[in-house]
């Protein structure tokens, strides 16, 4: 590197006299076997800033040269300061050693630039060292795959004898992936990809409310790869465990759980009725970013009162709101002040419904007059693709009745879909949680049957 470096300083003094004092760093890779000299001709002034760097690799031992490499756009090891930093050697640094093929020889990957659609993301020259000869040899394929990652480098993971990357879309894309060199070809051994399904729009042949996740795995087995796809979900926020009071002065327990769409939750008078919780269910499109709505259900799936809380923006952040009674005739209101309580969950009633608990009998009655029943039976067999298959019937007492048998897009949704949802309403869903099914369509229908709802179970 001494006559690389003199023939560089000599090109420099004669194109550009004037010019920031070059920078020079050595260090050693981790296996002790390489001293790494690098050299910055044109650091630039700001730190943050990329330059053309000069590497020369030596044998740590007899300090020969065994091969020079170059960069068009490394980062400067140094801090504001001048002071060298913690990006010189090392994953997301200039230089990274590493055994990227696993046979033995220490591999290098070189830093040359930013990401062009993401400026934070650093990409990088990935090169093999030659099993004949200590050198190294740039390889495109394990080039390509660390710029695939979101962090701008693949990880290695020696134990495994594989290589990690992920790579990540906008919010609501990820795919997490295994790979290995096998002679030159790398070879994917394992994937597995994650996309947050969006709320179907008015005018598409489904009903998919929001929080499920497609998940798509595939694996390479005896040469062949396998690939399967399952919906999960809903998603589920952390528990909001209340405590406080109603008008005052009648004490009330109180939690609730979003589970994507939805909102699940119970209430319980402690020094009213017989202390026994009541179960409370509100629809996520039905709240804004500060106002919750839960409704209360009695046994029979009448609505018997709605609260309507929101949580204050200064200390110590309680939630206020007013219960609304259900029944008819009764416009009674009450003040609601709520607080944070300390206090355990049962983890059985955040749980996922049981799948025995699935078929059975619901009940509607709200407080917009609409009265339905659900008769739901999940049947032994599956469908082709291997799909549980749900068989339902709804009446109301208007005797508007709809069968149907589907399969179900996950353990706890069904969509039922055109031609079999009629032209008149369209596509709908039905979202089984713990002791509720909720129907919804895909947009309101012009001349609804007062199907949708919130339906108890009952049996």
């Amino acid at each position: 590197m001494r006559s690389l470096v003199s023939s560089v300083l000599l090109s420099m003094t004669v194109t550009a006299p004037v010019m920031a004092e070059p920078r020079a760093f050595a260090v050693n890779d981790r296996s002790g076997q390489y001293l790494v000299e690098v050299l910055f001709p044109e650091p630039p002034e700001d730190p943050h800033q990329l330059a053309q760097a000069f590497i020369t690799v030596r044998d740590n031992n007899t300090h020969e040269a065994l091969q020079q490499l170059q960069t068009p756009a490394g980062n400067v090891p140094v801090d504001r300061n001048g002071k060298v930093d913690n990006w010189l050697l090392g994953p997301q640094s200039l230089l990274y050693f590493d055994d990227f093929n696993f046979d033995g020889r220490q591999d290098l990957a070189i830093r040359n630039g930013n990401d062009p659609d993401a400026s934070y993301k650093p990409t990088f020259d990935v090169y093999l060292q030659d099993p004949r000869k200590t050198q190294w040899i740039l390889n495109p394929a394990l080039t390509a795959l660390a710029r695939e990652d979101s962090k701008g480098m693949f990880s290695v993971s020696p134990l495994d004898g594989v290589l990690l990357s992920q790579t990540d879309r906008d919010c609501c894309w990820t795919r997490a992936t295994q790979w290995k060199m096998r002679g030159d070809e790398l070879v994917l051994l394992r994937s597995d990809t994650e996309e947050q399904i969006q709320p179907t729009e008015p005018g598409e042949n489904t009903s998919m409310p929001s929080g499920y996740t497609l998940r798509t795995t595939g694996e390479l087995k005896e040469g062949q790869w396998l690939e399967q796809s399952r919906l999960e979900g809903p998603e589920k926020e952390d528990p909001v465990i209340l405590a406080g009071t109603l008008d005052t002065k009648t004490p009330v327990e109180l939690w609730y759980q979003v589970q994507g769409a939805v909102i699940v939750g119970e209430v319980r008078y402690t020094q009213a009725g017989n202390g026994e919780p009541i179960k409370l269910l509100g629809i996520r499109e039905d709240a804004d970013d500060d106002l919750i709505s839960l409704h209360e259900y009695a046994g029979d799936g009448r609505q018997t009162g709605t609260w309507r809380i929101s949580r204050e923006k200064v200390e110590p952040y309680s939630f206020t709101g007013i219960w609304v009674s259900g029944a008819k005739g009764d416009d009674h209101q009450g003040a609601v002040l709520l607080h944070d309580e300390e206090r355990e969950l049962d983890n059985d009633k955040i749980d996922d419904v049981d799948a025995a608990q699935r078929s059975g009998h619901y009940q509607m009655q709200d407080a917009l007059g609409h009265d339905a029943d659900l008769d739901l039976k999940i049947l032994p067999e599956r469908d082709a693709n291997g799909r549980e298959v749900a068989e339902f019937t709804m009446t109301t007492k208007d005797s508007v009745t709809e069968h149907h048998i589907v399969p179900m897009d996950s353990s706890n949704l069904i969509i039922v879909r055109e031609p079999q949802a009629s032209g008149k309403n369209g596509p709908y869903h039905i979202q089984l949680v713990k002791g509720f099914a909720v129907i919804a369509y895909n947009a309101v229908p012009d001349s609804q049957d007062g199907l949708a709802g919130v339906y108890l179970k009952q049996r």
